[in-house]
């Protein structure tokens, strides 16, 4: 199908690269929107707005591992069958509902229609709760560190020029990649057939799962690792039930930066093989991860 694109559709090879270079800056600015969010404190002063957004970037989570695995290479064949096999740790279950999400007794090219449908069809979806999102922080309005803003600041003028300006300057630091560094970020491993009789010595996932990654590795226990993976990337959505005491500024200030610099550790950990004194690390690391929730 890549091949596909590539080679009938006029231009198709700058698509190609439009469409997989542009997923890693969409999961940039998201993660900066998402420590903003933390940062100014806004999972309290607007919880619906908040917990929208988490399902936001939960669909955006999806949507990536489904177009993640798409290109049938080597690590992607086997980072779709090292994952889906996560959903063998819920009891009884677990094996029947893996293969109906395989189609079959392995991942095979029946799994991977049924990938490329919902990763057709799942951006509508994400497209929807964009504008629910907005609209309730339209209702709502936004909050910063010392309370809701008094002062009305008109959407339609101010905002929409404010994003215009962000969105040209994203669009021309994708252009420059695509242009000048187009297989920069792509795992040339990738590039080899995918084989099930070959298991690669070490995969490793896109930067943006590298952090769950890490966690998942981090515990021996296959079903301890899937929940604590499971309660990390429903992290966000916790934090709207936590109570924010404005006395408490300098100390919310400085765990948030901590788990700003622990996230880009735990990044960095998920993308080298964990031994000792990793091993050790991670496990601090991943504690660190949930520090905003004890605050």
């Amino acid at each position: 199908m890549v091949i596909s694109v590539i080679i009938n559709l006029e231009y198709g090879s700058v698509m190609r690269f439009i469409h997989c270079n542009g997923s890693r800056l969409i999961f940039l600015t998201v993660y900066a929107h998402i420590f903003k969010g933390i940062y100014y404190n806004r999972y309290c002063g607007n919880k619906a707005t908040w917990v929208v957004g988490t399902l936001i970037y939960l669909t955006i989570i999806l949507v990536a591992f489904l177009g993640y695995v798409l290109p049938w290479g080597q690590i992607r064949y086997w980072g779709a069958t090292v994952i889906s096999r996560l959903i063998t740790t819920i009891p009884i279950l677990g094996k029947w509902s893996l293969i109906i999400i395989w189609g079959d007794y392995s991942v095979s090219n029946r799994t991977l229609n049924r990938f490329y449908t919902l990763h057709f069809i799942l951006p509508f979806l994400i497209f929807v709760l964009i504008i629910i999102h907005i609209l309730l922080l339209h209702f709502k309005g936004s909050t910063t560190l010392t309370g809701s803003n008094k002062i009305i600041i008109p959407f339609r003028s101010y905002f929409t020029l404010k994003d215009l300006v962000g969105f040209v300057l994203i669009f021309i630091l994708l252009i420059l990649n695509v242009i000048y560094f187009p297989r920069y970020f792509l795992d040339r491993e990738n590039s080899i057939i995918a084989s099930s009789v070959i298991t690669p010595i070490h995969i490793v996932p896109e930067w943006y799962f590298l952090f769950a990654y890490c966690i998942l590795k981090t515990f021996e226990s296959k079903v301890i690792g899937v929940i604590i993976l499971l309660i990390s990337v429903i992290f966000f959505m916790i934090l709207a039930l936590k109570n924010f005491k404005r006395r408490h500024l300098i100390v919310h200030k400085v765990i948030i930066i901590i788990w700003l610099v622990n996230f880009i550790v735990l990044r960095k950990i998920g993308a080298i093989e964990l031994i000792y004194p990793y091993s050790t690390l991670s496990q601090i690391c991943t504690l660190i991860h949930f520090l905003p929730l004890f605050r």
